[in-house]
């Protein structure tokens, strides 16, 4: 039990240096929680809860499964803080072992309570996380030869393409696919290709799950100001300093590119 002489101990394991350090602020900011500094990532944490972005959280979950058995001192709650907001990566998270999955758009109070649920021994999901796993119950699940002849339609792959590749009859490759659009709810191939990327089935290294994947809203977690406003403004995203422009450009014009072939997949539909 956490008392004022016992703080909640949290370490964060956050990949991205700017996002570590809002995290970091946000909860340092709240009573009764001790942000631990570690320089060594490797080393196994003495802490509470352990959070961190989607890769980085999945394989603390998984290395903490594998010592649950061999130690006897309870273990951190894994929460995970990213952009990923696909039905399938909630749904592979938790079965990893993830406890919390936040999105980075979460407000400093939402981050805190989903510490304090966690290492209370409660899973935390945020609103969109809790809506998909609710409406991933209501669906029938891909079976795991539907899930690969999926994969496989998805990259582009005929029917025949996918027969011989899989070595079975191409009856059986029709009889599956009919399946697989029954169960995404597509009246084609094309259809049920954008509603398994929307939906994350496709994987996260899927070209067309990133086009039709929407533009995530800013991350909100703010940090304490802590040198001028003057020179604050240098790290603004819209209006960067010039030194800066030459790498902020290319990823917005990406960005612009990924929405207008989403924008041009959903019109063949």
């Amino acid at each position: 039990m956490t008392t004022l002489f016992q703080p909640l101990r949290v370490i964060t394991r956050h990949s991205d240096p700017l996002m570590a350090t809002g995290i970091n602020a946000a909860l340092m900011a709240a009573p009764g929680i001790e942000v631990v500094m570690v320089s060594d990532k490797s080393s196994f944490p003495d802490a509470d809860v352990v959070i961190g972005d989607y890769e980085s959280g999945m394989a603390w979950a998984h290395h903490l499964r594998l010592r649950s058995s061999a130690l006897r001192r309870r273990l951190p709650g894994v929460v995970v803080l990213t952009w990923r907001d696909s039905e399938a990566d909630v749904h592979n998270a938790l079965q990893a072992g993830v406890c919390g999955y936040l999105l980075n758009s979460c407000n400093p109070h939402e981050l805190v309570d989903a510490v304090r649920a966690v290492r209370r021994g409660s899973p935390y999901l945020c609103d969109v996380a809790a809506s998909l796993v609710a409406t991933s119950l209501t669906r029938t699940p891909l079976t795991v030869r539907e899930s690969e002849i999926l994969q496989l339609i998805g990259s582009g792959m005929s029917n025949k393409v996918v027969a011989s590749e899989l070595n079975i009859a191409l009856g059986t490759v029709k009889a599956h696919a009919k399946a697989i659009l029954d169960k995404l709810g597509a009246r084609s191939r094309t259809q049920a290709t954008v509603i398994a990327a929307q939906r994350g089935l496709l994987g996260h290294h899927s070209s067309l799950r990133r086009a039709a994947m929407p533009h995530s809203p800013p991350i909100s977690i703010e940090l304490p100001m802590q040198q001028p406003p003057d020179r604050v403004a240098a790290w603004d995203l819209e209006s960067p300093a010039a030194q800066g422009r030459s790498r902020v450009e290319p990823q917005v014009r990406h960005r612009q590119r990924s929405a207008s072939h989403a924008a041009q997949a959903v019109q063949h539909l």
